[in-house]
């Protein structure tokens, strides 16, 4: 499959009105594709997938990568004001917008100052996520949750190995599900998200709608 692509067809620059108006709608789309979840064999029930980092891709490819870091952001401050979280402190929402912010952030960054997106885009920035994601779950995410759950190492990490054996530990926990788990996640948003992108952005010029 070719995932290649060059610079978009520069079109007028986007006023600060219309940059709001467009992050608040892909955020709107955010929202809504998060509630559609997508659960994955042989890996825990709380580790599910969806679509939501899809608009974050796009702000990000058509007007950087900040504007796809909002949307996420967006997202999830709604998501926690309506929802709140089980373990009280939005660990959950925070590491959401982590990972996506991770995920649209360095595909808009490289899109905009290397003027093309090719396998060493996806390559670097997929490199990037999954190193900044092992540090962040393991120094932060999963140790605050079995914190604020009120669980042991032992009976947290119990949860990881009913579904993968080679579990012992935090570190095997993150490297051996944390780890594959969004490796699939990024995958599957570069593959679904960024050809997309770029079909939707030339319908729209063509048509001569601003985006």
């Amino acid at each position: 499959m070719k995932l290649s692509f060059p610079k978009l067809k520069e079109h007028k620059s986007m006023s600060k009105t219309q940059r709001m108006t467009s992050i608040a709608i892909l955020a709107s789309c955010s929202m809504l594709l998060y509630y559609f979840k997508i659960p994955l064999p042989f890996f825990p029930p709380f580790l599910t997938l969806d679509l939501s980092d899809i608009p974050a891709l796009i702000g990000a490819i058509t007007m950087g990568p900040l504007a796809g870091i909002l949307v996420q952001f967006v997202k999830n401050i709604v998501e926690y004001v309506l929802h709140g979280s089980y373990v009280g402190f939005p660990v959950g929402q925070f590491a959401n917008f982590i990972s996506g912010s991770l995920i649209a952030g360095l595909i808009g960054w490289f899109y905009f100052y290397r003027k093309k997106l090719d396998w060493t885009s996806y390559g670097i920035s997929t490199l990037i996520f999954l190193a900044a994601m092992y540090a962040l779950n393991y120094y932060f995410i999963l140790p605050s949750i079995m914190s604020l759950l009120g669980l042991s190492m032992e009976e947290y990490t119990a949860s990881f190995a009913q579904f993968n054996p080679m579990v012992k530990d935090m570190r095997t926990a993150v490297l051996f599900v944390i780890l594959p788990f969004n490796l699939i996640k990024i995958s599957m948003v570069y593959l679904i998200g960024i050809p997309f992108t770029f079909k939707l952005v030339r319908i729209l010029q063509k048509r001569s709608v601003a985006i």
